[in-house]
């Protein structure tokens, strides 16, 4: 598991409300250098600011953990259940 350290950047505002992120904060978030899209989080007075492709990994990772090994999907369930059905309807089961 990654070690979080606590980094501070700072940025100013635009009247039209563009912030430019720091080098530093790109890199750490591993959009430095390409287009990105990025999701904001409010939470009571702060922001969180992290990359499309950094919550997708979250999003998989919370996801493995409810797959188990061993374990049939649900959809390869529904299939069995399916040609069960039809092999009872024609009479083979």
């Amino acid at each position: 598991m990654p070690e979080h350290r606590r980094q501070q950047f700072s940025a100013s505002v635009a009247e039209n409300g563009r912030v430019v992120i720091p080098a530093a904060l790109r890199t750490a978030l591993g959009i430095a250098g390409q287009r990105a899209d990025i999701f904001f989080e409010l939470r009571g007075d702060h922001v969180t600011l992290t990359s499309r492709m950094r919550e997708l990994r979250r999003a998989q990772d919370r996801l493995a953990g409810i797959a188990q090994t061993g374990h049939k999907l649900a959809s390869e369930e529904l299939i069995e259940d399916r040609r069960a059905e039809a092999r009872r309807e024609s009479g083979d089961a």
